[in-house]
């Protein structure tokens, strides 16, 4: 099971897209994709202060997450669906200095610093649960038709 959770670390890390689940606030869900860097243990991404995701996290940082990819040059291929990881996170706002985005997201802090639309971006920090639930990681790319064998629980403490 350890190489599988080193698998789901990695998955998190290669992948740049996500789909965010939060709720507003007559408690109805609301998904929204979003680009995203991870070092394996948490998700960052940026937004504007007042974008829905942003204003449900400030009412609950609760959100749910799935992260589809294909598995390899052939997934793109063949008429498979798409592996994913799906889990509940703690989202958290941080500040701009902090040296989790200074480091994660060096990339678009440059970009912002350049075009000057800094004023209005909070900086997004999501937490994993302990449990994540994988569907077609460390399997074959056939075994995606067996959703017995496809899906999975893994444990990353």
């Amino acid at each position: 099971m350890k190489d599988l959770v080193k698998e789901v670390r990695e998955v998190m890390k290669k992948n740049m897209w996500l789909v965010l689940s939060t709720t507003n606030e007559k408690g109805n869900p609301q998904s929204s994709v979003i680009v995203y860097k991870s070092d394996g243990n948490a998700i960052y991404f940026t937004t504007g202060v007042n974008t829905l995701k942003a204003r449900n996290i400030r009412r609950n940082n609760n959100v749910s997450v799935t992260i589809p990819f294909k598995m390899n040059l052939l997934h793109k291929l063949i008429p498979a669906p798409p592996a994913e990881l799906h889990f509940k996170a703690k989202a958290q706002f941080l500040e701009r200095e902090s040296e989790e985005v200074q480091t994660m997201l060096a990339r678009i802090l440059k970009y912002e610093e350049k075009s000057g639309i800094s004023s209005d971006t909070v900086y997004i920090k999501l937490t994993p649960a302990k449990k994540i639930a994988t569907y077609g990681v460390g399997i074959k790319l056939m075994q995606l038709r067996f959703p017995e064998k496809a899906r999975k629980i893994v444990n990353l403490d």
